[in-house]
């Protein structure tokens, strides 16, 4: 039915309150630190790794997921995929959220097999998810759909390179990083596959073992603007152009 009338509808993204998550003023984290000050950032990861019971390792590859346990965002990749994951390679993986009872379960019998590689906190922590955004190394959003999504801004603006199914509004905000180019600021996939997720998943630890390429990464998404003073003159420019379009 939109398909006919697909002329007429513009999307906007959301916006974040950039006052509020901002890593160089944000009291619930360990270290303050801006896109200027990067290697402040190490003692949130240190901080995080001894709150959520993890080996202290500053160069253990770290993937954080604070989200709603639902099928909706991609939790069912996570289970076929992230046995694996753990078993190849030596990174953490910290997920924090609540949800449907079979994936708590499944989440919670997982990081038990990975004592100090993985940890769930199955509850909901606005103060433990900031210290998940600022000391996680990468931040997992492997969404079946995502109409806009707030995560993976807030994730960039502290530093925490997000790794995103392209989809939804995670399209318009996360592109894929080119190393030779020097563009993205993140790492995609395309198919709800949990295959693809894995390599996208792989190419991000790769990608972590050069830390000058990657602290590069880090900056592009640290300085994007997500606020919603750049939403709001959208919707103004959109109010501004109704009476030319004869109205919605």
């Amino acid at each position: 039915m939109l398909s006919f009338i697909s002329g007429k509808l513009v999307g906007i993204l959301n916006g974040i309150d950039i006052e509020s998550f901002d890593p160089t003023v944000d009291a619930h984290i360990a270290q303050s630190f801006s896109p200027d000050t990067l290697e402040k950032r190490t003692p949130n990861k240190i901080t995080l790794q001894e709150e959520m019971g993890l080996e202290v390792n500053s160069q253990a590859f770290l993937v954080g997921m604070v989200t709603r346990l639902v099928e909706q965002k991609g939790i069912d990749l996570v289970l076929q995929i992230l046995d694996r994951f753990l078993s190849y390679t030596d990174a953490q993986f910290v997920v924090l959220g609540t949800g449907d009872r079979y994936y708590e379960t499944q989440l919670w019998q997982l990081a038990s097999r990975f004592p100090g590689r993985m940890s769930a906190y199955l509850l909901y922590n606005d103060a433990l998810a900031r210290r998940i955004y600022a000391g996680s190394d990468a931040f997992l959003m492997p969404s079946r759909f995502e109409p806009c999504g707030i995560s993976q801004m807030i994730a960039l603006k502290y530093g925490c390179v997000p790794i995103v199914r392209s989809t939804g509004g995670l399209v318009d905000t996360v592109q894929h990083h080119d190393p030779e180019s020097g563009r993205g600021n993140g790492y995609c996939f395309d198919r709800y596959d949990p295959m693809d997720m894995y390599t996208a998943m792989i190419c991000a630890y790769e990608g972590f073992r050069y830390s000058d390429s990657w602290q590069k990464l880090q900056q592009r998404g640290m300085e994007m603007d997500f606020s919603w003073e750049t939403s709001a003159e959208r919707y103004l420019d959109l109010y501004r152009s109704i009476p030319s379009l004869g109205g919605l």
